[in-house]
């Protein structure tokens, strides 16, 4: 059944609005990580910064995590995947391996 052409589409923007909030997400969360942008920093920022820069160095070191994190870059995958404990542990993996040996 058709809305009525006067009616806001709501449920349209609600469903649109989870990949734009996505896609604004992580360009702000680039954009607060160079270094002559002042914030303001939302709460959390520092830990999910944090996180995001050991996710990057693990998906240069394993294709797994890689293929995840540029699923995320490129927008085919919700930036939720990154936070998959999978995904997290095979990071924490990656870079322990690297710590003991070098």
């Amino acid at each position: 059944m058709a809305g009525r052409a006067d009616t806001p589409a709501w449920g349209y923007f609600r469903r649109a609005a989870v990949v734009v909030d996505a896609a604004w997400q992580l360009s702000t969360t680039a954009d607060l990580a160079q270094p002559h942008v002042t914030g303001p920093y939302p709460p959390g920022y520092r830990l999910l910064r944090w996180a995001g820069d050991r996710i990057t160095e693990a998906s240069v070191l394993d294709a797994e995590v890689n293929t995840t994190y540029l699923n995320v870059v490129n927008m085919v995958e919700h930036p939720r995947a990154l936070t998959r404990p999978a995904v997290l542990l095979r990071a924490a993996r990656v870079l322990l391996s690297v710590d003991r040996r070098g």
